[in-house]
């Protein structure tokens, strides 16, 4: 795994609105993190946004597989473009981030395993929440307000959305404590 932080002359992290060195480290066995590379970083202030996208997505370019990036602050335009755009999570944290390395992996794998569990388990429930078919063929039904109460974090969409695409059906009765906005639409 590798993480990579955005810092000054002096090695500590530092804003994304000066210019600086994106260090790159990797994890050697069990204990030692190693700067495997260093990616200049030029900002200077009155860029347009244009501008400002073209150098991240350059320094992106040359990070490789590494999708986590240490910095002390980061303002609306990058963590947009990091994260949305480039995908790339940011930690926002100061000083020397070799003191961070070990917390921010554990932190993305504690993340990555919490990810998993939630799609295993939204797996599990997709086969609890689909419309089960009535004693007429084609024709389903479910209760939407039972479905909530077990699955609270649920709405009609995430509900219904993946029936709708993997069913044909001629009628499919709902009941629920009001007609959600997007199926009167």
């Amino acid at each position: 795994m590798r993480i990579a932080a955005f810092v000054d002359i002096e090695g500590n992290t530092q804003s994304f609105n000066t210019s600086g060195i994106v260090q790159i480290y990797e994890k050697v066995g069990n204990t030692q993190w190693d700067c495997v590379g260093e990616v200049p970083f030029y900002i200077k202030e009155g860029m347009n946004l244009a501008e400002i996208r073209k150098n991240i997505y350059a320094m992106a370019s040359q990070l490789g597989n590494c999708r986590i990036l240490i910095a002390r602050r980061c303002m609306g335009i990058f963590n947009a473009i990091f994260d949305e755009e480039l995908h790339i999570r940011i930690f926002l944290l100061e000083g020397s981030p070799i003191r961070f390395l070990d917390q921010v992996w554990e932190r993305v794998r504690l993340d990555a395993i919490e990810a998993i569990k939630i799609a295993e388990q939204r797996k599990q429930t997709e086969d609890n929440i689909e419309p089960v078919i009535t004693q007429i063929e084609g024709c389903y039904k479910i209760n939407l307000v039972k479905v909530h109460e077990d699955h609270a974090s649920m709405n009609s969409k995430d509900i219904l959305l993946p029936f709708f695409e993997k069913k044909k059906f001629v009628e499919l009765e709902i009941i629920c404590l009001h007609t959600p906005k997007w199926i009167e639409r």
